[in-house]
């Protein structure tokens, strides 16, 4: 009775020494380990075609982090009302508006008009607070 293994020699097989023969239907080694298959096979058959992802630059572009704490009294007030509110953060746009004006003052983040940034409510507030000089 002949094993399940054929041999690289046997006339059934063609594969050189070391790799695998197929008897009946399923393989059969010829002694060595077949090699791995190929890097990248499994991540491409997961992906089922779609998009690969690009990552892109923010919004706004990159910005220097505070390494010298100009802002940080800004900052801690900022998060004080915060942890005070509950961590609702419109009761604590006046002070989130200062620490934004505090970096770009400091050249920490571009300059962009508190309009833009979402502030027009409050600088039109302050505008009309102020009396009108003649």
């Amino acid at each position: 009775m002949r094993s399940a293994l054929a041999g690289a020699g046997d006339a059934r097989c063609s594969a050189p020494p070391g790799g695998e023969c197929v008897t009946g239907g399923t393989p059969a080694r010829t002694g060595a380990p077949s090699p791995p298959p190929p890097a990248g096979d499994m991540s491409t058959a997961m992906n089922f075609g779609s998009k690969s992802f690009k990552p892109r630059p923010p919004d706004k572009g990159a910005f220097p982090l505070d390494h010298f704490g100009e802002c940080s009294a800004f900052k801690e007030r900022f998060m004080e009302c915060l942890r005070d509110s509950g961590y609702e953060s419109g009761a604590c746009r006046q002070r989130a508006m200062a620490y934004l004006q505090c970096r770009m003052e400091r050249q920490l983040m571009a300059n962009e008009p508190l309009e833009k940034l979402g502030f027009k409510d409050l600088i039109d507030e302050k505008s009309e607070a102020k009396p009108e000089k003649l």
